[in-house]
């Protein structure tokens, strides 16, 4: 497999899943409920670009992390602590899901 076939690979599965998510209802939450949705959604977004960032820089000029980066790197880690246990989550709904709706085509209830 060759290097564009995994940017490819890695712009489509970003695509689907980004698609997935906006699909997601959140029509039944209360507006605090999606108030606190908004502002972690960004502040953990907004950490990992500035964490990515950081490390990148970093990287590129063969540096260790300078004392002004450490806030920036302890963003992307605490968007990441907010981050994983959310896809955990999604994963879990979308298995429960699957396994519900493979039992009732299985065994339909007459």
């Amino acid at each position: 497999m060759t290097d564009t076939d995994n940017t490819a690979f890695t712009a489509n599965s970003i695509t689907v899943f980004r698609s997935l998510i906006s699909e997601l209802d959140v029509g039944h939450f209360a507006e605090a409920q999606l108030y606190d949705l908004s502002a972690l959604a960004s502040e953990s977004a907004e950490g990992l670009c500035q964490g990515l960032l950081c490390l990148s820089e970093g990287l590129e000029n063969c540096e260790t992390l300078p004392p002004e980066g450490i806030a920036q790197v302890s963003g992307y880690l605490k968007a990441s602590a907010h981050l994983i246990p959310a896809l955990f989550e999604l994963c879990e709904k979308a298995n429960n899901n699957m396994t519900k709706t493979r039992q009732l085509t299985a065994y339909p209830m007459n």
